[in-house]
């Protein structure tokens, strides 16, 4: 089972870089997660459809986010609890 994680970014964002730093860390110590990064400036069609009101947003599956930015284990508390969920 492979969980999708969508972290919707701007490159005027201060706090993407990191927060994208964090998830491609998270995301290389797991074989059940993958990570679609959108660029807010030049998918707006896709945040329209996300609704995203700020960035950074992480949208987790069943539409769970985590609005601006959070530390990592805070992030891998959370996706351990959808991992948990699906085994």
């Amino acid at each position: 089972m492979s969980l999708k994680i969508i972290l919707f970014k701007s490159p005027s964002c201060s706090w993407c870089p990191y927060l994208e730093g964090v998830l491609r860390h998270i995301i290389a110590d797991s074989d059940h997660l993958e990570l679609e990064i959108i660029d807010v400036s030049k998918d707006i069609a896709k945040a329209e459809e996300y609704q995203i009101v700020a960035i950074p947003t992480i949208v987790l599956p069943n539409n769970q986010r985590i609005i601006g930015s959070a530390d990592e284990a805070f992030i891998r508390e959370q996706l351990d609890f959808f991992l948990t969920l699906g085994s």
